[in-house]
Formats: structure tokens, C-alpha cells, sequence
């Protein structure tokens, strides 16, 4: 906030620099898990939007010339209001500042469906929710591509199915390779992928999977999978959207080569594909959208990219008025705020500081050294702003809340070694309840992830998407995978060839000389394993046919 004294008279005047809109925030692109004291800047190196902004002098009758029509400023500031401070003790605030009490968010309604079906079969529900549209588009593409390339695949859906039981499989029971899964070594074998599909048979369906037609491809760089994403999203659209959802971004995890490929420090998966998601408190996601610069399928509103992140994925999930939103920092702005409430829409989000303007709040760092659950807000039209003090300094803006109110809210104390009660703002409460739906997807997905991989940067899209429509339950996961290899898998005619582990775990246990004794089996004569004859005894141990006078001859040579 620049000082400056005007030439014709003795008048000292502070000129405060509003910047206009981030429209172009997607250049410089961050984490949003900041706190408002991490973002800082060098007001010795502004940067364009600053020294473009919209310049006014607060408190004073002078007035500096408007600026043109077409000149972009601020799309929203907060007016010079009184900010009250509030004590984080059990103190009330006797004069809180007025609000404007006739505004009110949409009643939510909740929208009508019909299920279409009332089955408690596992298999049922997950078909619903990776629904038959997209696995038709599978088959189609994945027999054209092999077409391409001079192989016949001949892929059915009984097949398609069994392939997803089997990387279903592979999330819960997992091999350091994929070809272990049809090994007959008793340690690393599963029967159940063995009697649903031979071992070649997968692999030509993994090498030929597809969702899109190659000679038809786009500058899009997610060209590949925008039919995954089409397809669930229409599904998931058609369950009726919650009351409180939250806004946020998901992470695929990925470590190969790809431009789309982010890094974001501090998260669980910090390397990976962006998907910029909108789910309700309990984790079910709505709406997803992969972040790939200029080809992200979202409208650009001129409010910045996080704004324009919010209001595409409301209007691409055709969110009815009365759903609240909760966002972070990443996405929370002033001008959001009353964008939202113009189409009727309920936010609240933590800010950060340099999106603040002209709000007359205490500095992140001078406001840290007040006591714990000290607080101070700002009511201005359709907009309550509040600054907290707790682990680090929190602001939240939210146009749900008409006055500042408080709860209780329990905090550890280090010098006491007990459990302190501090004052909470209502706001900051209801955004830590309903603001974790998308993060709860991401635990869900995580928990029995699909293990087989590929070099196809796009296959940890198509793994994460069979995941995405499990629930978090080893039990329903394994009755998926199993009742799908047990419908549509087909047993192998003959068993396949010995490993060569266990030949040579077959042959150290063979010539050990420790307790190898004949004994009759009491059941049908069998072959004997050295002369080929017919006989009713065997090795106790190695439980190999075997005729007496044929008993040394088998362990010794």
C-alpha cells in the first residue's frame, strides 16, 4: 500500500492496488494445502495484474479517475467495514456487525430418481457404476485396434469381465509379477485366476485394450481415455447430488513421461494426473475432470482458474440451487464467493492472503501470536469473512452465515498434556465436516489399488477407473473379482507347462534321502513315474507313483 503526497496541496494518502481477476492463474499453477502465512511475494517484483489493478484511496473523499469500460479491475472487493475481534475464550461478542438478513441460499431439494434396480448382488452394483456403455465402447476399439495391428483378438465380454475380475484380484493379492498369478508353485498361485483364463490369453487382451479408434486422434493430449471419463461421469450424474459437496483435486498416480503429468508437494500421491473432482461428504464423486491445460473440458468464466474449476464442474454436474459448496484455497476468491451466490449456490472456503484485497484483517504473522481460537471477522452484503488463530492462522469466507457464531472445539495442549476447549467459528466447523468427500474417494481407491501395470500412460487411468467404482470393502472387492471369474471365466482344457521353480523344488525334495518310504495308496493302480507301469503304491513324501523295485531307482538317479 503505497503513500503518496499530492503536489497541490499538504494531503498524505495511502492508494490501495486491487489486481484484477486471476484469469490466467493456470501459468502459475500450486499446491493448494497452504496456509495463508506460506504464500508471500516480492512487492519489489509485482508482477502485471498488480501494477494493471484497479487504484482507490480508502477513507477519503478523493477519488482517482475511473478507469475505462473495458479495463479489467477487481470483479469483487469487500468494502472499508469494521472488523471485530473475538477472544478465544468462552467470551460472546455483544455487538456483532450487521448482515444483510434478507439473503438467503435456495432451500436444497433433493433431486427425484429412480434406481433402476434393486439388487444386493455385488457384481450388479458394480456393473451399474462401470456401466455397460463404457464396456461396450471397450470391445468395439479393443478388436479394432488389434484389427490394426494385423492380430485377431476376437474379444468377448465373458472375457472383458474375467480380465477385470483378475486385476480386481490383483489389488488384494498381489505378486511382484503378474505372471505368478498362473504358476503352479503352491506360494504365489491362485486357482481362481488359473481356472478363469489362460495365462497368453490375458496378456493378448492387456496388450490390445482399448477405448478410442488410434486414426482418429485429436490434439487433445488425454485423447486417449475421454471416453472413460464421458461414461462414468454420465452414470454417476444421474445419482442425485447431496446437500453439501465438496470441490478438490485428485491425484492418479504415475511416475512415466507425459505432459499432463503434475507434481504436487505434500500430497499422498505427489507425482500423477490431475483430476479436478466434485463429491459429496460420504466420497461419491459426481463429477471428474482431468486437468490438461487448454484442452481441460471446462468453461472459462475470466475469474481464474480456480473459480472457473468450481462453477465448470456445478454446471457440468447440472448442481440444482440450495447445494452448498466447500473448497480450499486453491479454488477460494471473492469474486467465487459472489458468483456463487448469484446463481444461488452455498460456498464457504479457506482464502488466502493474497486474495484478500483491502479486508482490514491483523497480518497472518502478527495474528499467529495471539492466543489460540482468538478470532476476527468481517460482515460485509452476502459475505461473512473470518480469521482464526489455531495450529496456523486459517481464513475462511462463506456466504452461508447471516452472524458470527461460535462452538467448542477440543485442541491438545503441549505444556498441559490435556484436552483444552477453544472457541470455534461455526463456519470453519461445517467446512471441516463436509470438505473431505474427495479425499475420501481417494482413501477408498488406495486401499486395494490394481497392481498390474503397463507402459501405457494411460493405463493407470483405466486401473484407477475399475477401483473408482469399487467400495471401500475387502469383502465386496473379493465378491466382485470372484463372482465375475466364476460367471464368465472359462476353465482351461489341460493344465499348462511346469515352471522351472517348481522342477527344481520338485527334484532338491526328490534327492534328499530323508524319509522317502513306499506305501500302498489303497486306490487305483496309477503310472509309475519310472518305468511306466501299473501300480498301487507311492513315496509318502514326494507322493509320486512308484513301483517297489523302481523306489531306489527314482531317488538316486
Amino acid at each position: 500500500m503505497p503513500r503518496v503526497t499530492f503536489e497541490d496541496s499538504e494531503t498524505v494518502a495511502d492508494i490501495t492496488v486491487v489486481p484484477e481477476s486471476e484469469m490466467h492463474a493456470h501459468d502459475t499453477d500450486c499446491d493448494s494445502d497452504q496456509s495463508d502465512d506460506e504464500a508471500t511475494g516480492d512487492h519489489n517484483r509485482l508482477p502485471s495484474r498488480i501494477l494493471k489493478g484497479e487504484g482507490f484511496l480508502p477513507n477519503s473523499d478523493m477519488q482517482l479517475p475511473n478507469p475505462p469500460d473495458d479495463d479489467p479491475g477487481c470483479s469483487s472487493s469487500v468494502s472499508q467495514t469494521e472488523t471485530r475481534k473475538v477472544s478465544g475464550t468462552n467470551e460472546k461478542v455483544t455487538t456483532p456487525a450487521q448482515a444483510n438478513k434478507k439473503y438467503q441460499i435456495p432451500r436444497y431439494v433433493p433431486k427425484e430418481h429412480d434406481p433402476g434396480f434393486t439388487s444386493d448382488d455385488p457384481v450388479d452394483i458394480f456393473l451399474t457404476f462401470y456401466p455397460k456403455s463404457l464396456r461396450d465402447v471397450t470391445l468395439e476399439m479393443s478388436n479394432l485396434y488389434a484389427d490394426q495391428k494385423g492380430k485377431t483378438l476376437n474379444l468377448t465380454e465373458d472375457e472383458l469381465l474375467t480380465f477385470y475380475g483378475i486385476l480386481l484380484i490383483s489389488g488384494y493379492n498381489t505378486v511382484p509379477r503378474r505372471r505368478l498369478l498362473w504358476s503352479d508353485d503352491c506360494d504365489v498361485s491362485n486357482n481362481a485366476v488359473k481356472d478363469a483364463m489362460r495365462r497368453n490369453r490375458f496378456d493378448e487382451i492387456m496388450s490390445s485394450v482399448h477405448l478410442v479408434d488410434n486414426m482418429k486422434i485429436t490434439a487433445d493430449p488425454f485423447f486417449k481415455v475421454r471416453p472413460l471419463f464421458k461414461h462414468l461421469n454420465d452414470i454417476n450424474n444421474a445419482i442425485p447430488i447431496a446437500e453439501h459437496v465438496a470441490v478438490d483435486e485428485m491425484m492418479i498416480e504415475y511416475f512415466g513421461r507425459h505432459g499432463c503429468k503434475q507434481f504436487i508437494r505434500g500430497k499422498p500421491i505427489r507425482f500423477g494426473y490431475k483430476i479436478w473432482s466434485l463429491a459429496s461428504s460420504s466420497g461419491f464423486v459426481h463429477q471428474m475432470e482431468p486437468y490438461v491445460g487448454s484442452h481441460t473440458h471446462l468453461v472459462e468464466t475470466g475469474l481464474g482458474q480456480g473459480p472457473s474449476v468450481v462453477l465448470g464442474l456445478a454446471e457440468k454436474a447440472e448442481v440444482p440451487p440450495g447445494v452448498k459448496f466447500y473448497h480450499d484455497n486453491l479454488f477460494t476468491t471473492l469474486s467465487l464467493v459472489d458468483e456463487m451466490t448469484l446463481r444461488g449456490y452455498g460456498s464457504c472456503g479457506t482464502m488466502r492472503q493474497t486474495q484478500l484485497h483491502n479486508v482490514p484483517f491483523t497480518a497472518p504473522q502478527t495474528f499467529k501470536k495471539t492466543p489460540r481460537g482468538d478470532a476476527e471477522y468481517l460482515v460485509e452484503a452476502e459475505k461473512l469473512i473470518v480469521r482464526w488463530n489455531d495450529n496456523s492462522v486459517v481464513t475462511v469466507v462463506s456466504n452461508m452465515e447471516r452472524e458470527f457464531t461460535e462452538t467448542e472445539a477440543k485442541r491438545w495442549n503441549k505444556q498441559k498434556r490435556t484436552m483444552d476447549k477453544v472457541r470455534q467459528p461455526k463456519c470453519i466447523q461445517d467446512y471441516n465436516t463436509h470438505m473431505g468427500g474427495v479425499d475420501l474417494h481417494d482413501q477408498f481407491v488406495s486401499r486395494y489399488r490394481v497392481n498390474i501395470r503397463s507402459k501405457k500412460w494411460w493405463w493407470p487411468c483405466f486401473s484407477w477407473a475399475l477401483n473408482s467404482a469399487m467400495k471401500d470393502l475387502l469383502s465386496f472387492q473379493r465378491l466382485v473379482a470372484q463372482t465375475l471369474l466364476l460367471r464368465h471365466g472359462t476353465k482351461p482344457s489341460r493344465q499348462g507347462r511346469r515352471s522351472s521353480m517348481a522342477v527344481a523344488i520338485t527334484d532338491a525334495t526328490r534327492f534328499d534321502n530323508l524319509n522317502h518310504w513306499p506305501c500302498n495308496t489303497g486306490s487305483r493302480y496309477k503310472r509309475c513315474k519310472n518305468c511306466g507301469g501299473r501300480t498301487s503304491f507311492a513315496c509318502g513324501k514326494c507322493d509320486v507313483p512308484l513301483h517297489v523295485e523302481c523306489f531306489k531307482k527314482y531317488h538316486t538317479e
